[in-house]
């Protein structure tokens, strides 16, 4: 392989709850976009950016990046060495059980409130664990660095209450709307449609919704839909079937904003391939 090429890698781990990815990025950039799962990454080369609660952040090798669930944000590569880095998807009911493990102390989720952080210790216990989760190893293995992993990282950079962002004057209206677009995620749904629900005028309740959710409600409702996808990728179903079951005009707009937000395609990801770019 050059060491120009691009290249991607999704897939699911044989725990539950566990999604990796590994990446080596020159021109491809990740469109907006956000994860119900933790995200915890490696920088090992090259130099990246991303876009994260209105401010740029940069990495560098040996750095990680910590991302709590629902935070929107972007990803590219910003040098000529690219970007390449390896992330742990981590779901919440999963830190959840974790926590319970680690006799956690904290009250409610742990919220990483710096995004960039450096600890030469815990990447000796990172690669541990994703070499444990990549390769057929025992449960017992898995759980080990696991825990020994995440106890690290709580006890370093996560805070001890995970608190959202604070509440603004359409915090309700804003909360029908998600609730509305999340239950209804495959809809062809109209500005009209939310307004009726709000009583809001069309033109503030996106600006509203931007400002609190951090997406538009059209970006917001596509994020639903592409985790409703990606799950329906996890069984042997026609990517067409699956692209106007989950609100996509077909087969190509599916692939085409799939591999925006994940780096792959959704044929890819459905066999856990590696994918070079060129």
């Amino acid at each position: 392989m050059n060491s120009d090429t691009e290249f991607a890698k999704l897939w699911r781990t044989n725990v539950p709850g566990i999604e990796l990815f590994t990446a080596q990025l020159f021109r491809h950039a990740f469109a907006k976009h956000m994860h119900e799962e933790y995200t915890i990454g490696m920088n090992e080369g090259g130099q990246g950016q991303f876009l994260y609660r209105g401010e740029t952040y940069r990495t560098y090798p040996a750095s990680f990046n910590l991302i709590n669930p629902g935070e929107v944000h972007t990803g590219q590569a910003e040098s000529k060495a690219g970007w390449t880095f390896r992330n742990i998807y981590i779901s919440v009911p999963l830190v959840e059980q974790i926590q319970t493990q680690l006799e956690w102390q904290g009250k409610g989720l742990p919220y990483f409130s710096q995004p960039v952080v450096w600890d030469q210790p815990l990447r000796h216990s990172f690669y541990s664990l994703f070499e444990a989760l990549a390769e057929p190893t025992s449960q017992l293995e898995q759980q080990s660095y696991l825990l020994d992993a995440f106890s690290q990282l709580f006890a370093r950079h996560a805070s001890l209450l995970y608190s959202w962002r604070s509440p603004k004057p359409e915090t309700r209206a804003i909360a029908i709307v998600r609730d509305y677009l999340k239950s209804h995620y495959a809809e062809n749904t109209s500005i009209e449609t939310l307004t009726q629900l709000t009583g809001l005028s069309p033109y503030y309740l996106i600006r509203s919704f931007r400002q609190q959710v951090g997406l538009p409600p059209h970006s917001y409702q596509r994020h639903w839909q592409l985790v409703h996808a990606k799950r329906s990728l996890q069984i042997s179903k026609p990517l067409a079937e699956i692209a106007v079951e989950h609100g996509f005009y077909d087969q190509s707009h599916l692939n085409r904003v799939f591999k925006r937000t994940f780096g792959i395609t959704p044929g890819q990801y459905q066999k856990g391939n590696s994918v070079q770019y060129g």
